[in-house]
């Protein structure tokens, strides 16, 4: 155990290294502040001290819970390592939440909880064109998962990572609705209702044509 800390990162790390690519540790009064109220780590965890995030490249999700690709075990990989961390913490006599991937408010078409900016204040990545979190090693290519905690979780310390897109803007000309702007805006109304509209997903072409991590398309 760290001093001043009741979880080291290494002993979160060494617990999770079979099962994700990556993780950080974020205090949760330091990514409050960037998050709509009503949708904040507090909001949902009255007494949260830190904020888990741990990242798995869609590649290394595929066969694992289900048979089919990364869109049929993208989100029993996410529950999978919520589990090994909450049951981790529990059993150290501290609380766990682990807000579900899934779901939203059907009028603002907004989750409870945010994982993308809070992944960016962790240092994971930076904010794409493609309005996707955009991962240094693996790119766009990638699930995110949030746990919630009491402990106080030694922090990675890691820095905001500043945009790595540059010039390039292929994802911008291939959306098929044209839901991503120029102006880094996002147009989730226009993207939802397109893939309700087909009842499946778009097939995601502003995340498979980013050259970033593209070893690891999925």
């Amino acid at each position: 155990m760290t001093m001043g800390y009741d979880v080291s990162l290494e002993d979160l790390r060494s617990l999770l290294r079979a099962y994700v690519d990556d993780l950080s540790v974020i205090k949760a009064e330091d990514v409050s502040p960037h998050l709509p109220e009503g949708r904040r780590p507090e909001d949902l965890m009255p007494g949260v001290r830190s904020v888990i995030v741990h990242l798995t490249a869609l590649k290394h999700t595929i066969g694992r819970y289900r048979p089919g690709g990364w869109w049929n075990n993208r989100y029993p990989h996410v529950r999978a390592v919520n589990e090994v961390i909450g049951g981790f913490l529990r059993s150290m006599g501290f609380e766990a939440v682990c807000p579900s991937p899934q779901g939203h408010d059907r009028r603002t078409l907004m989750p409870k909880l945010q994982f993308k900016p809070i992944a960016l204040r962790a240092g994971l990545g930076w904010r794409g064109k493609n309005n996707l979190l955009i991962h240094p090693e693996f790119g766009p290519r990638v699930v995110l998962g949030v746990v919630l905690t009491d402990a106080a979780v030694e922090e990675a310390g890691r820095p905001i990572l500043e945009d790595g897109c540059g010039e390039c803007d292929l994802c911008l000309h291939v959306c098929p609705i044209g839901a991503l702007r120029p102006d880094g805006s996002f147009d989730r109304f226009r993207c939802y209702r397109r893939n309700k509209w087909l009842k499946r997903p778009c097939g995601f072409p502003c995340m498979r044509v980013c050259p970033v991590g593209m070893d690891y398309d999925c």
